[in-house]
């Protein structure tokens, strides 16, 4: 199921101009934002986006729990969320979650105005 989530997060965020890189193994994902993805520019810390994405996630329709971080570009500035759904999920499951993932990024940054 790694290489599935691995494979449809890949396929659905990584055009998104915001998101700079995914990464992880198995059930254990990381989505990095950036302000400007051709420089990989981090977003000022006060700009909390990590944490507004996980804020945002927990409402309708997204319904979902993503772990957020900041400070991992310089011990202050950068935002990723991490994405560790459980080992017994199903190929549906994945697809929920990655599809899900996708239209919380999407819409975090739409109503930013990015």
């Amino acid at each position: 199921m790694g290489r599935l989530l691995s494979g449809r997060l890949n396929e659905l965020l990584a055009d998104h101009p915001n998101v700079a890189n995914i990464r992880g193994s198995g059930l254990f994902w990381g989505v990095e934002f950036v302000m400007d993805k051709a420089t990989n520019k981090p977003f000022p810390s006060p700009a909390g986006v990590a944490f507004g994405i996980a804020e945002l996630g927990l409402t309708m329709p997204y319904c979902i729990a993503v772990y957020p971080s900041s400070g991992t570009v310089d011990g202050v500035n950068g935002d990723h969320i991490i994405i560790s759904p459980p080992y017994n999920i199903s190929s549906a499951d994945v697809e929920t979650i990655a599809t899900t993932v996708q239209n919380l990024i999407v819409g975090y940054f739409a109503s930013k105005g990015e």
